[in-house]
């Protein structure tokens, strides 16, 4: 995912892959209400893990901002079952 978000190629207005990395992550949360159970159901949860810290700290931001992700501890992100509908109805509809 670090590679589509924060690519050289794939920044400012110019984008070659804008909607991919959104697509990627309503899918995940689309699965995550057909296979989910009990509580976790619509819940997607994912580590945020690069080698370089500073790529990492700006892809944990970027997913707040952009996808509504809520950080969890060092490097895992969330995002709630509501955020997720939106997400899906925004990037697969």
């Amino acid at each position: 995912m670090a590679y589509i978000e924060i690519a050289p190629h794939n920044k400012g207005e110019k984008r070659r892959y804008d909607s991919v990395a959104g697509c990627l992550i309503a899918y995940a949360c689309r699965l995550s209400f057909i296979h989910g159970t009990n509580d976790y159901k619509g819940w997607l949860a994912f580590d945020v893990m690069e080698e370089d810290k500073k790529d990492e700290i700006k892809l944990m931001a970027l997913y707040c901002q952009k996808y509504g992700a809520l950080k969890w501890g060092e490097t895992t992100m969330v995002i709630a079952p509501e955020t997720g509908e939106k997400l899906i109805n925004e990037y697969l509809s």
